[in-house]
């Protein structure tokens, strides 16, 4: 029970930063599409599980926004403060094993 609990704030934890941090395609608070980035989730945590430097979180969203979203002029200094919240919630998936 309590490791669903966890893996379900982790889970909204992501959800979080992708939709009011990351959010290349506007979603903005729209309630009808907060689940826009949902497919990105799992391999996501995926990557935070191997403690990636920001580079790679970066270099791993701005694949994303270039090929999945057709996004050209992707901001990597922007992209860096996403990140820099994705690594620190992967801290806490390492500490949890």
């Amino acid at each position: 029970m309590i490791a669903i609990m966890k893996k379900n704030k982790l889970v909204l934890n992501i959800r979080s930063v992708l939709l009011n941090d990351w959010d290349p395609v506007g979603i903005g608070d729209n309630p009808n599409l907060s689940d826009e980035y949902d497919g990105y989730i799992g391999s996501i945590i995926n990557i935070l599980k191997q403690k990636p430097t920001i580079e790679e979180i970066v270099g791993f969203l701005g694949e994303i926004e270039k090929t999945e979203l057709g996004i050209n002029n992707v901001d990597v200094k922007y992209l860096c403060n996403v990140a820099t919240k994705l690594q620190k919630i992967g801290e806490t998936i390492i500490a949890d094993r």
